[in-house]
C-alpha cells in the first residue's frame, strides 16, 4: 500500500532565525516513513530598497534566498502545514498574515479543513511574546478548519531539554543581538514537532491500520 504524502514547511525570515528553525521541523517531519518534505518562504512585503541600506540584513537574507517562495497550490496541496514567523509585537509577521489572508477561497471550498498545522516561531528575548505569537498564528488556521499540533511537554522526556520549546510549538531564542545559538535541546523540540505533524497528517489521510506512527503520537519521545 502507497502512503506518500505532503509536508509543507512554509515561513517568514527577517533576520534568518525562523529559517533555520525550519530546517529542523523538515528533518523531524523525515524521519515519518512517506513524507515528501518541502521548505517554502512566503513572499517578501518590503522593497528591496529597504535592505540596500541594511548590508547586515541584505546578507542575511542572502544565506536562504535560494529556498523558494511558495504560492497557494503549495499550501492548498499539502497535507500538512508548519509555519514559521519571528515574533513581531507579541504577534506573527505581516508577511505571513498576507499570505494567509489570501484563503478566503479555500475557506469557502474547505481545501484545509481537518489537515493538521504545526507552529514554530524565533525572537529576540525569552518571554519576549513567542506564546502569544504561535497562538496568534493558529487563529486563522483554526478558522480555516485545521487541527493545531503542539508538543506537549510529556513528550519531550526526561532532562534538562524539558524548558526548550512550548506545548504550543517550536521556539528559538536568538538574543538581543541575535547571536544566540539554537540549542540541542531546541533542536529537538523542533524535530519532535516536525515528527508529530507528519505522524498526524500521515494517520489522518490514511487511517491508522496498525502504523507506528499512531503510538509514537501518544508516547514519550525516545
Amino acid at each position: 500500500m502507497e502512503t506518500k504524502f505532503k509536508i509543507l514547511v512554509l515561513f517568514y525570515s527577517f533576520t534568518g532565525h525562523t529559517a533555520e528553525l525550519a530546517k529542523y521541523i523538515a528533518e523531524g517531519a523525515e524521519e515519518i516513513e512517506g513524507a515528501q518534505v518541502e521548505i517554502k518562504q512566503v513572499p517578501e512585503l518590503l522593497p528591496d530598497s529597504f535592505f540596500e541600506s541594511k548590508l547586515e540584513l541584505k546578507k542575511t537574507k542572502e544565506v536562504f534566498a535560494d529556498v523558494p517562495v511558495a504560492n497557494l497550490e503549495d499550501l492548498t496541496s499539502a497535507d500538512g502545514v508548519a509555519f514559521g514567523t519571528p515574533v513581531h509585537f507579541g504577534s506573527f509577521a505581516s508577511q505571513l498574515k498576507q499570505f494567509i489572508d489570501q484563503l478566503s477561497p479555500v475557506f469557502i471550498k474547505g481545501t484545509m479543513v481537518g489537515k493538521p498545522a504545526a507552529f514554530f516561531c524565533s525572537a529576540g528575548s525569552m518571554h519576549g511574546g513567542e506564546e502569544a505569537a504561535l497562538i496568534s498564528t493558529m487563529i486563522p488556521l483554526l478558522n480555516l478548519g485545521m487541527i493545531p499540533i503542539g508538543v506537549p511537554y510529556p513528550v519531550q522526556g526526561e532532562g534538562s531539554d524539558f524548558d526548550a520549546g512550548s506545548p504550543y510549538g517550536a521556539v528559538y531564542v536568538s538574543g538581543h543581538k541575535g547571536n544566540q545559538q539554537l540549542s540541542d535541546g531546541d533542536k529537538k523540540i523542533a524535530r519532535i514537532l516536525g515528527k508529530r505533524l507528519a505522524a498526524m497528517s500521515k494517520v489522518i489521510k490514511y487511517g491508522c491500520i496498525s502504523f507506528p506512527e499512531c503510538q509514537f503520537l501518544s508516547a514519550k519521545y525516545d
